[in-house]
């Protein structure tokens, strides 16, 4: 009897400590559970390539749809905490197409002053982008970046558009210089300025059609190659190598046929894109007697 009266009159307060700690430990979780999180905050986002033009690029001398390209670019975040309590676990880049079905680079940027970042602990991580095209390959895409911290919070993503395209543009062709009439056994020269909007580096031959006087072409009907190589060809006669002066230069031979020349001038580039064309017209006249 005395050990039940013992045990009626310490229940309550038994039972009123337990509540007393369990309280204490449910206030201490629900304090971490409605902890706001300090995720990473993230501005500033660059990236060195945002159109990335195809047909500028070159593997071989002749282009072709299955050439493979690799390329490089640099990015950069800057990221920063809030509270500073966190620390940076990681700050990631993505590049694919919008879906994220195609993955053509991903990994991680990093404040360690190693180029390409530039100074080490300043907020700002960089990193290279390399991935790997054919000429094929075209589109909108995206290139994704956003930091986590060591609790696992992440911030919010930037998204930089990156269009991959071909944008070639045919070369141009000017300022013809060209005699109009010429005896057998004079010289013959001819300059042609070609320009290029994809660079002169684009261009990859340049000449003329020489339709003769008895409506044959020249040279088996082939392009008369002219040349920008500051005169190591034989028949360049060009002064200064890749200023996109054109010249070709020959002696009129003793077998030409007399009568008019219709040459017509045109320009490729490495897409084998046609320039416009300029016609021009030169007569050949026999020997020229001295009187």
């Amino acid at each position: 009897m005395r050990q039940l009266l013992l045990k009626i009159f310490l229940f309550p307060f038994v039972v009123g400590l337990s509540f007393i700690f369990l309280s204490g430990c449910e206030k201490k979780y629900d304090t971490v559970i409605d902890s706001v999180g300090s995720a990473p905050i993230i501005s500033g986002a660059k990236f060195s390539l945002t159109n990335i033009n195809t047909d500028t690029m070159y593997v071989g001398q002749v282009q072709t749809s299955h050439d493979v390209f690799n390329i490089r670019a640099t990015a950069s975040l800057k990221v920063i905490l809030p509270d500073g309590k966190e620390k940076i676990a990681s700050v990631n880049y993505f590049l694919g197409d919008y879906q994220s079905s195609i993955i053509l680079s991903e990994g991680t940027l990093h404040d360690d002053g190693i180029l390409p970042d530039l100074f080490s602990n300043d907020n700002i991580y960089s990193g290279y982008v390399a991935f790997q095209i054919q000429r094929v390959v075209a589109g909108d895409f995206i290139l994704k970046m956003w930091s986590i911290n060591q609790k696992g919070d992440e911030s919010t993503i930037s998204f930089l558009p990156v269009h991959i395209g071909r944008f070639n543009h045919a070369p141009v062709i000017s300022n013809l210089i060209a005699p109009d009439t010429l005896y057998i056994g004079n010289r013959l020269s001819l300059t042609l300025q070609v320009s290029d909007s994809d660079g002169l580096s684009d261009v990859y031959k340049v000449g003329y059609l020489s339709l003769k006087p008895d409506g044959n072409y020249a040279n088996s009907g082939n392009l008369i190659q002219m040349y920008d190589d500051g005169g190591e060809q034989p028949q360049s006669g060009d002064l200064v190598e890749g200023d996109g002066i054109y010249t070709y230069t020959t002696t009129v031979p003793s077998d030409a046929l007399i009568g008019t020349y219709v040459f017509t001038f045109s320009a490729f580039d490495k897409l084998h894109v046609t320039s416009n064309t300029i016609i021009h017209r030169l007569t050949i006249l026999p020997f020229k007697v001295n009187e």
